[in-house]
C-alpha cells in the first residue's frame, strides 16, 4: 500500500513546492514597486544590457539557429539537459518572432526522433514498466492507437518525460503528424513561457521576466496537485468497486 502512495505524495510534493515558488515570484513582483530596495540592481542592469547589445550584434545568426536545431536533436540521443534549456536559450539569443518558431521547429525534430526510435526499437524499458499496471497501460493504449486526449495532458503537465512519451506513442499505431501536432499544442504553453523567460534573462527583476515564472509555476503546481487528487480519487472508486465485486461473488458462491 506504501508503494502506491509514494507517485502521489511525490506529485503533491512537487506542486506545493511550484505554488510556493509561484507565491515567491509575486511577493518579488511587489515589492518591485518599490524603488528604493534596487538600486543595487541599477549597475548589474547596466552590465547586462551591454552584455544584451552585444549579443545582438553578433553576425552569423543562422549559424547560432542551425547549432539550437543540434541540440534539440543532440536531446533525443542523450537527454543530459532539459528541454527548457534550450528554449531559454534560444529566447535569450533570438528575438521572440524568431525563437519562438525555432523552438517548435526543434521540439518537432526532437519529438520525430524519439518517435521513430520508439517505432523502430519499441519503447524501451519505461514502458515495460508501465506495462505492469493493467489501469495504466489501458488509459495510455487505447486499443493500441495510443490516447490521444492524454498525450496532450502529459506534454502539459510539468515532470514528464518528453522522450519516454514519444518514444511510448512511437510504437503505438499511432500516426506522426497527429502526434506532432498534439505534442505542440499541450507543449506550446512551456515554450513560449520558457522563450519569453529567456528574452528577457538580460533583465530578470522585470515583470516581464518575474511574470512568466510566477504564471508557469502556479499553474504546474496546481495541475500537479490537481492530478494527485484525481489519482487518489480513482484509487478509491477503484478499490470501492473491488470490494463490492467480491462481496457479490462471495455471494453467490454461498447460495
Amino acid at each position: 500500500m506504501k508503494k502506491k502512495q509514494k507517485p502521489q505524495k511525490t506529485l503533491l510534493a512537487f506542486g506545493l513546492i511550484l505554488v510556493a515558488v509561484g507565491l515567491a515570484a509575486a511577493v518579488l513582483l511587489f515589492l518591485l514597486q518599490y524603488e528604493h530596495l534596487w538600486r543595487w540592481y541599477a549597475a548589474i542592469r547596466r552590465e547586462l544590457a551591454e552584455l544584451e547589445l552585444q549579443i545582438s550584434m553578433l553576425d552569423n545568426k543562422w549559424v547560432f539557429v542551425i547549432v539550437l536545431l543540434l541540440l534539440f536533436a543532440i536531446k533525443s540521443f542523450v537527454p543530459i539537459y532539459p528541454t527548457p534549456t534550450v528554449c531559454f536559450l534560444t529566447g535569450a539569443m533570438l528575438p521572440m518572432y524568431v525563437s519562438v518558431p525555432v523552438n517548435v521547429v526543434g521540439f518537432c525534430v526532437l519529438l520525430s526522433v524519439r518517435y521513430y526510435a520508439g517505432k523502430r526499437f519499441g519503447a524501451g524499458k519505461a514502458w515495460e514498466l508501465v506495462r505492469k499496471n493493467e489501469r495504466l497501460r489501458r488509459l495510455i493504449e487505447q486499443d493500441g492507437k495510443g490516447n490521444s486526449s492524454l498525450l496532450i495532458i502529459l506534454r502539459l503537465l510539468p515532470l514528464m518525460p518528453v522522450n519516454t512519451i514519444s518514444g511510448v506513442y512511437g510504437s503505438f499505431d499511432f500516426g506522426l503528424g497527429q502526434f506532432l501536432l498534439l505534442s505542440v499544442i499541450g507543449y506550446m504553453p512551456k515554450i513560449i513561457s520558457f522563450t519569453f523567460i529567456g528574452r528577457n534573462v538580460f533583465d530578470p527583476l522585470s515583470p516581464e521576466f518575474i511574470v512568466p515564472i510566477m504564471v508557469f509555476a502556479f499553474a504546474s503546481g496546481i495541475s500537479l496537485i490537481c492530478v494527485n487528487g484525481m489519482w487518489r480519487y480513482v484509487e478509491k472508486v477503484y478499490r470501492i468497486t473491488k470490494i463490492k465485486l467480491k462481496k457479490k461473488l462471495q455471494k453467490k458462491g454461498s447460495i
